[in-house]
């Protein structure tokens, strides 16, 4: 009687392992894939909210305005503007970069680390270019980096928060 006991156990824990397994399998489908391709799409919506909140920045306060952009000569005719053609930089240029990142990004456990390793690289980046091309003054830099900072690491955090893309 005993043993039958023991055996029919046996038997419910392999049915309990085994509906364990089916259920983890479907959170695993049911959850969102995090590949390249979802992360880009996110990422193009990080690096529009950026470029936007920085442009907006440039264009209303004085001390971080952009009065020198260089344009190549054959696409002036788009525009002459040095902010429209810094906004077109800051978008392709981020995108790049943060394309580059997805793969040391998805490799960082909390989502702390993952906004702060993604913004910072991309700022100081963006900011050691600034400081090489000698446009503009070291104050304007500091400014400029504090500015990137903030308005990357926000969209930043919330869109990793909630898209859980990486």
């Amino acid at each position: 009687m005993a043993s039958r006991r023991i055996e029919l156990q046996r038997g419910v824990n392999k049915n309990l392992l085994y509906l364990k397994k089916q259920i983890n399998k479907m959170k695993r489908d049911i959850e969102p894939k995090k590949g390249f391709w979802r992360f880009f799409l996110w990422l193009l919506i990080i690096v529009a909210v950026f470029t936007l909140l920085d442009t907006l920045v440039h264009a209303f306060y004085e001390p971080l305005e952009i009065y020198y952009y260089s344009i190549i000569e054959s696409f002036k005719f788009i525009s002459t503007s040095p902010l429209f053609w810094y906004a077109v930089g800051k978008f392709v240029g981020t995108t790049i970069m943060g394309s580059l990142l997805f793969f040391l990004v998805k490799r960082i456990k909390n989502l702390q680390g993952k906004v702060l390793t993604f913004t910072l690289i991309i700022v100081i980046l963006i900011e050691v270019r600034y400081m090489l091309s000698g446009y503009y003054s070291g104050r304007w830099d500091l400014y400029n980096m504090i500015n990137h900072f903030i308005t990357l690491y926000i969209p930043s955090y919330f869109v990793f928060k909630k898209a859980k893309c990486v």
